[in-house]
C-alpha cells in the first residue's frame, strides 16, 4: 500500500506529544512495508541529519514552507471568514497547489492519510482531484480542545485563540464526515463523536517504541539507576494549557512539597517556554529548566517522580503515555487520564487540589523507586502491532 500522509506539523525531531504521535505512527507505517510520502509545513529548512532521519521512513517527501509575506497576510485575513486561523496558514494555491498535485499524482498512493485537521484543504483537494480515499487521524476534538485552550489563555493569546475557534467545528466535523474512516487518539472522544451520530471512527492509541522480549528485568534494573532529578515534567512550554498546568505547579505545589523535602531537586523541560515560565524558574529554588531536550526518554529517566500538573485539554496526554513507558511513578491531575483504557489507568497517582498533589509526590519519593508497570502490558496496548488492525481495514475497504 501507498500513503501520502499529510502531516501539520513536520514530526521530527518528535519534540512535543503532536509531533511525537505522527512520528511514531509513521515509522509504524514503514515497518510494516507501507510506501510513504510525507507532506507537511516548515518554517526554515531542515538540517541535513534531521532530513536524513525522516527519509529512513519514507520514500517521497514534500515541505510546504509557512509564508509570511504581506499578500499571504491579507489572504488569511480573508480566508478567515471560512477557515479556522490553523488552517489558514495552510491553504496553497496557484502553481504551489499544482506543483503539488503532479507530484503526488506521480506518487500514486492509493490513500490520503490526514494526521491532523489543519492541513485539510489540501487532503481534501488532493483527494478530490486523484479520485482517492481519505483517512483523517483525530489528535483531539479540536474545536472542545481549543475552546479550553481559551479559557487558559492569557493576554493576547486568548484573542488568537478566538480566531482558532472560528468556523473550527463546523470545519472539523465536515473533514470527518467526508473520511472513509476516522482514527481517533481518544477512547472518550471516540464515544462523543459516535453519540453526535458518526459511525466512521475507529479508536487508534499513541503509540511507543516497542520492549525488547523479556525486558522487564533489565527495564526494572533502569528503574533503580539514573537519577539527577526528584521530580520532572516535561512538555511544550509554550501551550496555554501545559503553561497554565506549570503556574499552578510551581506557584502552588512546589512550596508544599519544598515544606517537607527542602533539598528536592525539580526539572522542568520542554519546547519554546514562554517568559512567564523562564522567570518561575529562575526564581523558583531547587527548580531547574532545560529547553528543547534532545531526547524524552532522557529526561524521563533522570527523575525519580514524575508529574503532569495539566487540568485542560482534549484528546489523550501523550506525555503520559510517555511517562508510563519510563516505568518511574506519576503524579497527575484527571485531566492526564483523559482517553485512556481504563486498564491503564490504575498506574497513576491522581491529585487535583494542591495538597493532594504535593503529599502524593512526597509519598512517591519516600518510597523505594519500583517499576510502575510492566512493559509486555504497556506494549500490548501502545505498541506498533496495533497500526497491523488499522492497515488490515484499510486494506479491505480499499
Amino acid at each position: 500500500m501507498k500513503i501520502t500522509l499529510i502531516a501539520h506539523v513536520l514530526p521530527y525531531p518528535p519534540l512535543d506529544g503532536g509531533r511525537i504521535d505522527i512520528w511514531r505512527r509513521l515509522k509504524a507505517f514503514s515497518q510494516y512495508g507501507i510506501k510513504i510520502q510525507l507532506i507537511s509545513w516548515i518554517h526554515h529548512p531542515l538540517k541535513e541529519e534531521e532530513l536524513a532521519k525522516i527519509q529512513k521512513y519514507t520514500q517521497d517527501i514534500h515541505f510546504i514552507k509557512f509564508k509570511k509575506t504581506p499578500g499571504f497576510l491579507v489572504r488569511r485575513i480573508i480566508d478567515l471568514w471560512s477557515y479556522p486561523l490553523e488552517v489558514t496558514s495552510r491553504i496553497s494555491r496557484g502553481k504551489e497547489l499544482s506543483n503539488l498535485l503532479a507530484q503526488v499524482s506521480n506518487f500514486n498512493p492509493d490513500l490520503i492519510f490526514l494526521d491532523g485537521i489543519h492541513g485539510g484543504e489540501i487532503a481534501t483537494y488532493l483527494s478530490k482531484n486523484l479520485n482517492v480515499p481519505m483517512v483523517t487521524r483525530s489528535h483531539n476534538i479540536e474545536h472542545v480542545y481549543q475552546q479550553r485552550l481559551l479559557e487558559s489563555a492569557i493576554g493576547w493569546r486568548k484573542f488568537r485563540k478566538k480566531l482558532s475557534l472560528t468556523n473550527l467545528e463546523s470545519y472539523e466535523k465536515k473533514l470527518l464526515k467526508n473520511s472513509i474512516r476516522f482514527y481517533d487518539i481518544s477512547v472518550d472522544d471516540l464515544k462523543y463523536w459516535q453519540e453526535q451520530g458518526f459511525t466512521n471512527g475507529r479508536y487508534l492509541p499513541p503509540l511507543i517504541e516497542s520492549f525488547e522480549k523479556n525486558s522487564t528485568e533489565k527495564f526494572s534494573n533502569q528503574i533503580n539507576s539514573n537519577f539527577i532529578y526528584d521530580v520532572v515534567f516535561l512538555g511544550n512550554l509554550n501551550a496555554e494549557n501545559n503553561v497554565a498546568g506549570l503556574i499552578w505547579f510551581l506557584t502552588q505545589v512546589v512550596p508544599l512539597v519544598r515544606s517537607k523535602l527542602p533539598s528536592v531537586k525539580i526539572l522542568i523541560a520542554g519546547l519554546n517556554p514562554i517568559n512567564k515560565i523562564k522567570q518561575l524558574c529562575n526564581e523558583t529554588e531547587g527548580v531547574e529548566l532545560k529547553i528543547n531536550p534532545a531526547s524524552s526518554a532522557v529526561v524521563y529517566s533522570s527523575g525519580r517522580v514524575l508529574v503532569n500538573p495539566i487540568s485542560a485539554g482534549s484528546g489523550v496526554s501523550i506525555k503520559s503515555i510517555e511517562m508510563l513507558a519510563s516505568g518511574r511513578p506519576i503524579v497527575s491531575r484527571s485531566q492526564g487520564l483523559s482517553g485512556l483504557p481504563d486498564e491503564i489507568k490504575q498506574y497513576f497517582k491522581v491529585a487535583d487540589e494542591a495538597q493532594s498533589f504535593a503529599e502524593e509526590i512526597v509519598r512517591c519519593l519516600s518510597t523505594p523507586p519500583k517499576l510502575n508497570i510492566e512493559p509486555e502490558l504497556l506494549d500490548s496496548f501502545f505498541g506498533f502491532q496495533v497500526i497491523k488492525n488499522v492497515l488490515s481495514e484499510l486494506e479491505a475497504i480499499l
